[in-house]
């Protein structure tokens, strides 16, 4: 249901892109708002996707594919209506979220790292007194801190750089947000998971509309809409009961995303 209503927002925010000199004003500004409160759901699903799967990398490779592919069919979209646009689409950024949480696991959990002395019980007196030292650590990552920690924040800083070359969409915005939800559901009880997102996204939210109107030259209008974002949160943590989802639903909304912008381009050339 989620990721479902996730979709619908998106495919209004496009609507409102691809057909906006053809839209009532009013009209435009509402799909667009609308599609403002996508992004943060299908963030939180890439979070909580990441925390659950017990294999990251496949995870990462599976987003990466289906990123290029997606470039592919959008760019090809925008060359039948004659659009150019800076940038590579949003699976791209949600890979390089992915490279992000695995830096920040890394270099995070890697310092859970500690001694456990085990005495075993005696069978009689006057035995000797043996102590066993075992190293474990509960977050999971058996590495020295000393390496995990510069590896976690290289990777970090790779996925932060990498996003401010290939310009996908939210860039860097859009890591920080998948990071925010990560770290709230690793941190935290899941009492005040929803308490915890809308204060940090708030937070994000502010930062980045200072940075968008002053350094990035947005029209202040469009910065302000972003920060609409925020209502979505209250969305994912009501509808998020979601079961693990079977693999012809995982893929359908990996395709969906490119398949549905080919189509609206496609439905552009056609009406002109």
């Amino acid at each position: 249901m989620l990721k479902l209503i996730a979709a619908i927002l998106m495919l209004a925010d496009h609507i409102g892109f691809y057909f906006y000199d053809l839209l009532p004003d009013p009209l435009t500004l509402l799909l667009r708002t609308a599609g403002r409160l996508a992004f943060p759901v299908f963030a939180w699903l890439v979070a909580r996707g990441f925390t659950r799967t017990r294999h990251p990398l496949a995870y990462f490779i599976r987003m990466t594919i289906f990123a290029g592919l997606s470039e592919v069919i959008i760019r090809y979209g925008h060359h039948l209506v004659g659009l150019q646009l800076d940038g590579t689409n949003v699976l791209i950024t949600f890979a390089l979220a992915l490279v992000m949480l695995s830096g920040y696991r890394l270099a995070s959990h890697s310092y859970f790292d500690m001694i456990a002395s085990l005495k075993p019980v005696s069978p009689s007196l006057g035995a000797p007194d043996l102590r066993y030292d075992v190293r474990i650590n509960p977050g999971g990552i058996d590495l020295d801190p000393k390496i995990g920690l510069p590896i976690g924040i290289i990777m970090m800083l790779i996925a932060a750089g990498a996003a401010l070359i290939l310009k996908p969409d939210y860039g860097l915005y859009g890591l920080l947000a998948v990071l925010l939800f990560h770290v709230v559901i690793d941190r935290y009880d899941e009492s005040v998971h929803l308490k915890r997102s809308v204060q940090g996204f708030i937070v994000l939210n502010a930062f980045f509309l200072v940075v968008r109107i002053f350094f990035l030259d947005w029209p202040v209008d469009w910065a302000v809409l972003q920060c609409f974002a925020v209502i979505a949160l209250p969305v994912c943590f009501r509808l998020d009961h979601d079961r693990r989802p079977g693999r012809f639903q995982q893929y359908f909304f990996y395709l969906f995303y490119p398949i549905h912008i080919f189509l609206l381009c496609l439905i552009r050339l056609l009406i002109g």
